[in-house]
């Protein structure tokens, strides 16, 4: 009964037409994740950059290591965001909480807005691109987690691109959460959120 009831869905899905089927927009949420990525990072970089040069841990860095560009450490703050902490060996101005910027400066929490608006917005211009096809939640949903390629592609590659070399060591954002929580989590669950308010403003 089962089976056959499995054959008759995919039967009946087999039967609909092009205009019945939701889309999924793979190439266009994949783009626009990795435009997500990027604007997140630039907005960072605006906000933050002035605060690295007079940062004690940045200029120590800076001192020991010429590889320590402020666009690197920019990046460790734009992975911060994500609640990804940065390896840096323990030292009298490490904070403990692995962010390169404690909370308590009293810039950091704006940082943590900039990752979900981005994916967000993100997420909800691709579904909004796909809404007259649009046929459930679900759909929406779908449309809008695709974000989520772009985003984890950069987000590994950010890894690499934001390591430091200091005597032997390399100080970068922790791989593990960088690649699942920044990764994965984050764009599948705001791009999700994003492409349900274009499914609500659609509906």
């Amino acid at each position: 009964m089962a089976t056959r009831t499995a054959f008759g869905a995919v039967a009946v899905y087999a039967g609909m037409s092009e205009t019945d089927r939701f889309p999924i927009p793979a190439t266009a949420g994949a783009i626009a994740g990795a435009g997500a990525w990027l604007l997140g990072y630039l907005v960072t970089y605006l906000v933050t950059i002035d605060e690295i040069g007079s940062n004690l841990l940045a200029q120590g860095l800076q001192l020991f290591t010429a590889d320590a560009a402020d666009w690197k450490l920019v990046g460790w703050l734009f992975y911060n965001a994500h609640n990804v902490a940065v390896r840096i060996p323990r030292g009298p101005f490490t904070p403990s909480n692995g962010n390169f910027v404690a909370a308590d400066d009293g810039m950091l929490w704006i940082l943590y807005l900039v990752p979900p608006v981005s994916l967000i917005t993100a997420g909800t211009l691709v579904t909004w691109r796909r809404r007259t096809a649009l046929r459930s939640a679900a759909n929406a949903v779908v449309g809008g987690s695709t974000i989520l390629v772009g985003y984890l592609l950069l987000s590994i590659v950010g890894v690499t691109a934001f390591s430091v070399g200091l005597g032997g060591e390399t100080l970068r954002p922790d791989p593990i959460t960088a690649v699942l929580l920044a990764g994965v989590v984050y764009p599948l669950l705001f791009g999700s959120i994003g492409g349900l308010l274009a499914w609500l403003v659609a509906d």
